[in-house]
């Protein structure tokens, strides 16, 4: 578990001590954050590119973010350059940036964001890391699956959305759990022009049946929720694949459906951290250095 930095009046707390950074430095902030593992793997691309910054878990609850904001805006952030955006937090940060990438914009969802003279600038690095890790591994010389289903909605799920529509996935289905949830996404959608397009509709109480056609799911729910009863029991006689963006603790304990290819969150973590690496720091991205950083399963 990472050591978490927390907002201490106008300045930070790191664990138990006052923190006071020597230089700027960089963060991921959520709520919770201490089973992130991008502290660990900023660390060794900071090391490697020899750039005299650190990378902290940064916890902050949803009603915090327009304090942290505000900080930032009056030079409060204790040189705070920039920091990426895990659950809860991703379209709340999106609704505070001063300006987005087309990317972010497109998405109403920010997983990175450059502090630049106060102001915060939004990016998303989530649905190009999502399609780089369904290109690796999806099967191997096989045509793209006809089928994609999305579990969730959130702003991960509108990357991964975005994701399957751009790697070119036919038809594409969207499970909510909350009507609330359900009605946001919906606004998305026809925000975009894809209501007409994305099937969504609520979790079901029932397994899924077998997949007939090849297809990819993608699990987008919060951490520590199954997502066994909302999947097929098995693959059937059709290529099927999980990817789960979660990882660590929050992903639930289980195997996947039989048959059914599968990956964590873990290389999702590492396309979408190098690429947010880039963004702040420019070429060359360390990629070996952060993968050796990452559990090697």
């Amino acid at each position: 578990m990472a050591e978490v930095l927390r907002p201490d009046g106008d300045g930070w707390r790191l664990g138990e001590a006052p923190w006071r950074p020597d230089n700027d430095f960089y963060a991921v902030i959520g709520d919770p954050v201490a089973h992130s593992l991008s502290p660990r793997m900023h660390a060794a691309a900071l090391a490697e590119r020899a750039l005299p910054h650190r990378y902290v878990a940064l916890r902050v609850t949803a009603d915090e973010l327009p304090a942290l904001k505000a900080r930032a805006a009056d030079g409060r952030t204790g040189r705070l350059a920039g920091f990426n955006v895990t659950a809860p937090h991703k379209e709340a940060v999106a609704a505070l940036c001063d300006g987005r990438t087309d990317q972010a914009r497109a998405l109403g969802a920010v997983n990175t964001v450059r502090v630049e003279n106060g102001r915060w600038l939004g990016h998303n690095t989530d649905s190009g890391g999502l399609l780089a890790v369904l290109s690796q591994v999806w099967a191997p010389g096989e045509a793209v699956p006809p089928l994609g289903v999305v579990l969730g909605t959130g702003g991960s799920a509108r990357a991964a959305v975005d994701a399957l529509l751009r790697w070119g996935v036919e038809s594409v289905e969207v499970r909510y759990r909350s009507e609330a949830s359900g009605t946001r996404f919906a606004a998305w959608l026809e925000a975009r022009g894809l209501a007409d397009d994305i099937a969504l509709s609520p979790l079901a109480s029932e397994a899924e049946p077998m997949p007939e056609a090849p297809s990819a799911w993608i699990c987008c729910l919060a951490g520590g929720v199954d997502a066994r009863p909302f999947l097929p029991a098995a693959a059937g006689p059709e290529t099927a694949l999980l990817v789960d963006v979660r990882y660590g603790d929050q992903l639930p304990a289980g195997a996947p459906p039989l048959g059914f290819r599968f990956s964590d969150g873990l290389p999702l973590l590492l396309m979408q951290g190098g690429l947010s690496f880039a963004w702040w720091f420019g070429p060359p991205v360390p990629w070996a250095g952060m993968l050796g950083a990452l559990p090697q399963r």
